[in-house]
């Protein structure tokens, strides 16, 4: 079974899987037949190629505090 079509398959059970999850659990499959192992960086530039991939979220989220520029004269500590 081609590479590809066995990633398809697994992704299609697993849609919130990224590339490391999808290929250990391509690793312990292949395992359990007896079939040889696949490289990581293998199965990510496969499933690029073919767009199963997860869409990159974004790391930043732009803050909702505004700031005028004054600086308190004391703490709020009493």
């Amino acid at each position: 079974m081609p590479l590809a079509t066995e990633l398809r398959e697994l992704v299609a059970d697993l849609l919130t899987y990224g590339y490391r999850r999808t290929w250990a659990q391509l690793r312990r499959s292949r395992a359990a037949l007896g079939q040889p192992r696949v490289n990581a960086k293998r199965v990510y530039h496969v499933m690029r190629r073919h767009g199963l991939l997860l869409e990159r979220r974004s790391h930043h989220v732009p803050s909702t505090r505004w700031h005028d520029g004054k600086i308190a004269d004391r703490s709020n500590v009493s």
